[in-house]
This record gives C-alpha cells, sequence and structure tokens, in this order.
C-alpha cells in the first residue's frame, strides 16, 4: 500500500498544486502591512470561507504535525508501534503503573504521584476538557516559543504536571525521566477528528506563502493518531530537534 502523501506547512513545495493555486490566487488580496498570520485573521476575516476547500484540498494527505513530550524507551517503542493515543484517565494510571514496572520508578512514589494531576488540581469541567484528545501544532514557527522547553524537560505531559511533584526537589528525578522527544504526526485535516483549530488553516498557509511571521497554530485532534502515522520521533542529536536550539539537551 502506497504511503499518502505529506504536506509541511512550512514548505510550499509539497503542497498540492490545486491548493498551491488557490493560495497564489487569494494573496493579491491580503492587506498589506501584516506581519503575522494572526493579523491576517483579524484583518481579512472573510478569508475564512475557503478553509472547507483547504481542508478538501488535503483529503487523503497527512499533515506534518508536532508534539513535544518526554518519553522512556518503552513508551518510544510504544508510540512507534501503536501512535499516540487521545488521552484518557486510565491511561494516567497505566503510564505510572508501566514505569514503576519498568524499575524506572520506586513504588513509594505512587501516591504523590496519582495526586499530581489536573483531575485533583483543577475543576471536574477544566480537567474534562483535557481528555479525548491528542495536541499538536501545524507549524514548526510554534515550536520556537518558549513552552515547548516544559514539556520536552518534563516527564509525564501536561495533565499530570501540578502538585509538588513538579516543584520538590525530591521529586527531579521523576520529572527528569525519559529523553526530550520531538514526535512529527501525519494527521488528514479533512475529518472531523481535526476540526478543532485556534484559527482556519487557510490562514497559516497564506501567511507561509507570504513570508509572515507566527504560523501554525494547535490543532486538539479528537482521535487516536495510529503508529502508521507516526513520521518520526526526534531526540537531541536528530536534526529537526537540534534546529530548535532552545530545546533541552537531555
Amino acid at each position: 500500500m502506497t504511503p499518502p502523501d505529506t504536506v509541511d506547512l512550512d514548505d510550499p513545495g509539497t503542497w498540492p498544486a490545486d491548493l498551491s493555486d488557490l493560495i497564489t490566487e487569494l494573496a493579491p488580496a491580503v492587506p498589506e502591512g501584516l506581519d503575522t498570520a494572526s493579523d491576517l485573521h483579524n484583518e481579512a476575516s472573510e478569508l475564512a470561507e475557503y478553509d472547507d476547500q483547504v481542508r478538501e484540498m488535503l483529503a487523503g494527505r497527512l499533515l506534518r504535525t508536532y508534539h513535544a513530550t518526554r518519553l522512556l524507551d518503552h513508551e518510544i517503542e510504544d508510540v512507534r508501534a501503536f501512535g499516540l493515543r487521545a488521552l484518557a484517565e486510565d491511561s494516567l494510571t497505566e503510564r505510572v503503573d508501566r514505569a514503576i514496572q519498568a524499575g524506572s520508578i520506586a513504588t513509594s512514589y505512587l501516591t504523590a504521584l496519582r495526586e499530581s494531576t489536573a483531575l485533583v488540581h483543577e475543576s471536574a469541567q477544566v480537567a474534562k476538557n483535557r481528555f479525548g484528545e491528542v495536541s499538536v501544532v501545524s507549524s514548526r514557527q510554534p515550536l520556537a516559543k518558549p513552552w515547548p522547553f516544559r514539556f520536552l524537560s518534563n516527564w509525564g505531559g501536561e495533565v499530570r504536571q501540578f502538585g509538588p511533584v513538579w516543584t520538590g526537589a525530591e521529586f527531579e528525578s521523576i520529572r527528569r525521566l525519559g529523553r526530550p522527544s520531538l514526535i512529527v504526526a501525519g494527521i488528514d485535516v479533512s475529518t472531523p477528528a481535526a476540526a478543532g483549530t485556534g484559527r482556519e488553516l487557510i490562514f497559516d498557509f497564506l501567511g507561509t506563502r507570504l513570508g509572515l511571521n507566527g504560523n501554525g497554530v494547535t490543532i486538539h485532534y479528537a482521535a487516536d493518531i495510529p503508529g502508521q502515522q507516526i513520521l518520526d520521533i526526534c531526540h537531541p542529536g536528530h536534526p529537526e530537534y537540534d534546529r530548535h536550539a532552545h530545546f533541552p539537551k537531555s
């Protein structure tokens, strides 16, 4: 079976011809003097009507996206084999249990870890909104911001980074488990699972073509991303990882 074509928002040479033609056609209508894709969204919001067309043109292709995290060796192999799972409550317990089984965490830390999640430290409604999705960004540009450093430096994922485990010196060994991992995943943005985005994708494709800053949005992907759609897992020493000089080296 031939793998789907991969589309890189940051590289117009990978865009399908019909999408490239559409962006070229729309570009002259963009107001002058804009700096970012967000400015474009604010000043030319009428272009949002083309977003469904953009997604249709990408149907059956995989848009290259990025997920920053920190993984133990067995977790890296799981991602390669099975992909990224949409967050579920039982996966928090399972992740800790497997780390204990692997000898990475002492059982004496179990209670503290189970009390270090958003389930305990946030309201039920806010915590609930964290589940059922995989968060990815659609461009390398958001990775230039400070936020990836936190996820690459601390094991456990965003939903677990609460409470004394993430501040106390006695838990530093847990926070530093595993390796910084930039996961490159391909998703079909024409599917309902990819509907949740910070703004319409049309603005980021236009922003890339016009050389604007701030391209790329968070996509709240409401499904698992299977193993065959994991394009790469990058660690320190990998060119895709090392292009981001502010990422942790270990």
